[in-house]
């Protein structure tokens, strides 16, 4: 029993064991971590980084995006993996406790987020999937949704809402990818 025990606890190590880097969040004391080729960015740098971007349809959703964040209410922090174009977000917000029961909630809210950004940027959204996880302490929602253009181009936006020692973000994953992040969620430091 006792070695089982042991080889399970050794998958889990192996499971969450993701290279990458953690990035501070000083104006919030949390510490997020994030795969290795990612890049924070002030607002400014973020602005400057859109007008170089290449393609004028991606730099056009990309600035639409950029004000959307930007001229909302609390802390926004910028991630940016340049070489595949997957912007992260964490949008700090009033601690909001939430359990299971409250779940069905989140997900309304955040598929009507979804569904604005998306008339924002002239796309449909869909929901792909959603879920929740908790402790005593932390909670999380994920949300995960495809957005699609006229052009039938395909774009992933996952959203985790995180509430966690009296402190309550989004993080907002925009990419052309749908890549799962959990295993990096899981290793954010809320102090």
């Amino acid at each position: 029993m006792v070695l089982f025990a042991c080889q399970e606890a050794s998958k889990d190590t192996k499971r969450n064991d993701v290279p990458g880097d953690y990035f501070e969040l000083g104006e919030d004391n949390i510490k997020i971590f994030l795969p290795v080729y990612f890049q924070k960015f002030s607002e400014k740098e973020y602005d400057e980084l859109i007008d170089i971007i290449p393609n004028s349809e991606e730099r056009r959703i990309e600035r639409a995006r950029f004000n959307y964040l930007k001229f909302s209410k609390g802390n926004i922090y910028y991630f940016r993996d340049i070489a595949s174009s997957t912007l992260i977000s964490v949008k700090m917000m009033d601690f909001v406790p939430f359990s299971k029961q409250e779940s069905a909630q989140l997900l309304g809210l955040l598929s009507s987020s979804c569904s604005a950004y998306a008339d924002l940027l002239n796309m449909n959204c869909e929901k792909l999937n959603a879920g929740y996880s908790g402790t005593t302490l932390t909670k999380v929602f994920k949300a995960a949704y495809k957005m699609t253009d006229a052009n039938a181009i395909d774009s992933f936006n996952t959203m985790y809402f995180i509430s966690s020692n009296y402190k309550s973000f989004a993080i907002n994953i925009f990419s052309n990818t749908n890549k799962n992040y959990n295993s990096f969620i899981e290793k954010i430091v809320v102090k």
